[in-house]
């Protein structure tokens, strides 16, 4: 019963952090902003390959296997976490409710970050999927999700796509709104007496 509690706080950090950055850019954004302007094109080019290669399109894969074998295997768990995944990536949604602007001039609304929140969606079902099906090695999965979703919101600060309250807030509502949805699906607490756990 925790998981969900814990669900709800973030879910709700996400919305308070969004209105309240919604007017008014926070000095932390706007350090960092400038901070990221001065690393230099060396940095950008890096930050331009990390946010190619961890983007929505990463998010639309992950859906789109899950589903295709889900339905092949006829598998009712990757279904389950095809809709956990899908719940997740849908808090982007909140992005036209807060219509917050970015730093530089975008037809996209900035909070929460689109790319942040495919990340960290694919990074949440992972961990759940690797919870379930080789927890052994749920450690080393979770410090891969860390270090993508990591690697993703330094890419949009760096590339002045976002502010970094935009990228917090990204990871607030997917963490959140995942833990009450893999409650409500039964994905947690994840391979308990479950067949599907590898020792």
């Amino acid at each position: 019963m925790i998981a969900p509690l814990v669900g709800v706080v973030l879910a709700l950090a996400s919305l308070v952090l969004g209105l309240s950055v919604n007017d008014d850019v926070p000095a932390l954004d706007r350090d960092l902003h400038l901070a990221a302007v001065g690393l230099g094109p060396g940095f950008t080019h890096a930050a331009a390959v990390v946010s190619f290669v961890l983007s929505p399109g990463l998010a639309t894969i992950a859906l789109l296997s899950l589903l295709m074998r889900a339905l092949l295997a006829k598998d009712v768990f990757l279904l389950r976490c095809a809709v956990l995944l899908a719940a997740c990536w849908s808090t982007l949604l909140a992005r036209h409710g807060y219509q917050r602007v970015r730093p530089i001039e975008f037809p996209k609304w900035s909070y929460p970050s689109g790319h942040v929140t495919a990340v960290t969606s694919v990074a949440f079902t992972g961990v759940v999927l690797c919870a379930w099906l080789a927890r052994r090695h749920l450690k080393r999965a979770v410090a891969l999700a860390c270090a993508a979703v990591a690697l993703t919101a330094a890419s949009r600060v760096v590339l002045e796509m976002h502010w970094f309250t935009d990228t917090v807030g990204a990871v607030l509502g997917v963490v959140g709104v995942g833990l009450v949805v893999a409650r409500a699906l039964r994905l947690t607490p994840v391979g308990v007496g479950s067949n599907r756990e590898q020792s």
